[in-house]
């Protein structure tokens, strides 16, 4: 073989190694990857925003919905508890009402008698008007003291008609009558400010009632309510010795209803611009929204909605701690101690493609972040 020919195999040689540690190297840029995985430190975000509902929004901030206005009353016998107190006969009383089916008004006098069907006789408190062909409640009670007058619901017929109309203007009750032991004892500021507070509920459901067929829910799933107590008052006074009191409530109810979805989205989109630099909102539970109406004018049609609203906030990507050039050619513990630097993460490990690699890439777009959410951790 001529020294010429030995000199080209061996560059040929030489090419050939050289062209195979080439691809190698390729081969290793391509396929070497580093995933950085994130374990963040929660971050709990919230907002109080204001939310105007009018009928036709024009504005940022508006919602559409309705509002609605009713003043309800009503009144209620409260029997105190034996707790502490001392027994004695007392009236039995409850709520009794007086039916008319004659085509005539019906007055009766306060002491109308009425006789049960078990032959206890009660008598009305007040004056009143039954209407024809109608009903009104009143309340009655027993003409003697004592338990003989704890009866059960029952019908009453008014001996004090012509027998002719008795039969056609009488009266029943549904719930027992009660009080005829009578455990006296003082009333207290307490006793009538729960007994307010059960009568506000109560006129509370029955405005919702009231609402409920003036709206289509189907569209305004979200009902927000305000109460005002217009006016109170108490047969009996604080201190008194007493074994009920008859309690009277004025309720102001103004229901605002609206687009649910709509509120939580503007929510949500409140609660995204609030968030700090470099974070971003994980999640939010829709659960932790509070409303209360905080103005409201039902002539209108208009209310001013406070909107509470929080989610978990996490270290996001665009973040300066994550950002990638920070990483390039580090140990794995190197670039450990660099994030558990800050306080936005908890915990972080890195992995590599292949796994024999001992440095990060030095490619930024080699590097993978993965950012694990509050719920994975």
């Amino acid at each position: 073989m001529s020294r010429s020919l030995k000199i080209y195999q061996r560059i040929a040689v030489a090419f050939v190694f050289a062209t195979f540690f080439l691809l190698v190297a390729v081969l290793y840029l391509s396929i070497s990857r580093a995933t950085i995985t994130i374990t963040p430190t929660p971050k709990i975000v919230s907002i109080d925003a204001d939310v105007k509902v009018v009928a036709a929004p024009s504005e940022a901030g508006e919602l559409s919905g309705i509002v609605l206005n009713e003043r309800l009353s009503a009144s209620k016998i409260y029997v105190l508890p034996s707790e502490g107190a001392s027994a004695v006969e007392a009236k039995a009383s409850g709520t009794v009402t007086l039916i008319n089916e004659t085509n005539a008004d019906q007055p009766l006098v306060a002491t109308t008698r009425l006789l049960s069907e078990e032959g206890v006789l009660f008598r009305i408190d007040a004056n009143t008007t039954v209407p024809a062909n109608g009903q009104v409640d009143v309340i009655a009670h027993a003409d003697k003291p004592g338990l003989s007058g704890e009866i059960g619901p029952t019908q009453f017929t008014i001996p004090g008609l012509p027998t002719s109309q008795q039969a056609s203007i009488y009266a029943v009750s549904v719930e027992p009558m009660t009080g005829g032991v009578a455990y006296k004892r003082v009333l207290t500021e307490k006793d009538i400010a729960d007994a307010v507070a059960s009568l506000s509920e109560t006129l509370l459901e029955q405005a919702k009632t009231l609402f409920a067929g003036k709206v289509d829910v189907s569209i305004f799933d979200g009902q927000t309510w305000f109460t005002e107590v217009m006016s109170q008052t108490s047969d009996q006074v604080v201190g008194a010795e007493a074994s009920s009191f008859t309690a009277t409530v004025t309720l102001g109810v103004t229901g605002v209803y609206y687009d649910l979805d709509a509120v939580t989205a503007y929510a949500q989109s409140e609660l995204n611009a609030q968030v700090p630099d470099g974070y971003g909102v994980a999640s939010a539970d829709p659960s932790t929204m509070q409303l209360t109406v905080d103005d409201a004018d039902p002539t209108t049609g208009t209310a001013m909605l406070s909107v509470y609203y929080e989610g978990v906030a996490v270290i996001s990507e665009d973040s300066q701690v994550l950002d990638k050039d920070r990483f390039v050619g580090r140990s794995p513990n190197e670039v450990i101690t660099l994030l558990k630097a800050s306080d936005a993460i908890e915990d972080a490990s890195v992995s590599f493609t292949p796994f024999w690699l001992q440095r990060v890439p030095n490619l930024a777009d080699h590097i993978k972040i993965d950012i694990q959410s509050p719920e994975e951790e």
